[in-house]
């Protein structure tokens, strides 16, 4: 059995989506929220370690990022479009949003998501939701840091 803990990074402009995804994600033992941020600027200065993201001692670096798309400023689409230039292949990145569009979805997959999930309230869709989420970085990061 995997004993590791994944740290989560939340980018949503709705402080309410972001209240109810961190009750959620309370249900695992394996995820633990390291921060949360309100636009795609926010989450870019904090991947970069910028201004008052510099302290990673404080601002670690996430396993995984769980993302909006629509937001003011830098959307989501903006963040990974950014992301593809960057050389962070240990991040996961997985959109949470309210949209259920096709293309929402193949662009978010095109641009380098690794997985998209529409934000419910249902407790048995959200369990699913973790469940797929630790499975997806179970899978994708390395082990023992190797």
């Amino acid at each position: 059995m995997n004993n590791d803990i994944f740290k989560v990074l939340l980018v949503d402009d709705s402080s309410d989506d972001r209240f109810f995804l961190r009750i959620a994600l309370k249900r695992s033992q394996k995820l633990v929220v390291i921060g949360e941020l309100q636009d795609g600027d926010e989450s870019i200065a904090y991947l970069k370690g910028e201004g008052k993201f510099g302290n990673r001692l404080q601002y670690p670096l996430p396993d995984i990022m769980l993302i909006d798309l629509k937001m003011p400023g830098k959307t989501g689409f903006d963040v990974l479009e950014w992301l593809m230039t960057e050389k962070m292949k240990n991040l996961t990145v997985a959109v949470m949003s309210g949209s259920w569009l096709s293309e929402d979805i193949s662009r978010s997959m095109a641009l380098g998501a690794h997985a998209y999930f529409k934000k419910t309230s249902e407790k048995e869709e959200q369990l699913k939701m973790i469940s797929e989420i630790e499975l997806l970085l179970e899978k994708r990061l390395p082990k023992n840091g190797i």
